[in-house]
């Protein structure tokens, strides 16, 4: 007599039906992927840019590390802030560039090299930043 063979469980589990399903879900998210096409327009930056340094008449302006201005084409003449204003303009005027290049010594005070910035926005000029030793 062998009464317990026929109520045997399996424990088995069936895999094949797991694997169809998640290869129709994949089917069904690709096709519905591609049928969704709402794209959103991105505004891509253009690829014009030229730097303004590298431009001939570009007017550039140093800052000195006891945060004094002045202009490397001319002799090595510092100026203060007032005094740097109204000379800059001319030389930009003059140039005919929207191009600043501000290079300032290592030891030039945050503040002084930011002026200039600050200037170059409120006047539409683009500055553009350098190192000095």
């Amino acid at each position: 007599m062998n009464l317990g063979r026929r109520n045997k469980v399996k424990v088995e589990a069936g895999m094949a039906s797991m694997t169809d399903l998640i290869f129709l879900m994949m089917i069904f998210f690709i096709i519905m992927s591609t049928m969704s096409n709402k794209t959103l327009p991105v505004d891509l930056p253009s690829n014009d840019y030229t730097d303004p340094s590298s431009k001939t008449g570009v007017v550039e302006v140093g800052i000195t590390g006891d945060n004094k201005y002045f202009f490397t084409e001319e002799a090595p003449e510092n100026y203060t802030m007032e005094e740097m204003i109204p000379i800059l303009e001319q030389k930009m005027a003059d140039s005919g560039q929207d191009g600043l290049k501000i290079s300032g010594d290592k030891t030039a005070n945050y503040e002084s090299i930011f002026l200039v910035i600050a200037l170059a926005k409120q006047k539409g000029w683009k500055p553009v930043l350098s190192y000095a030793n």
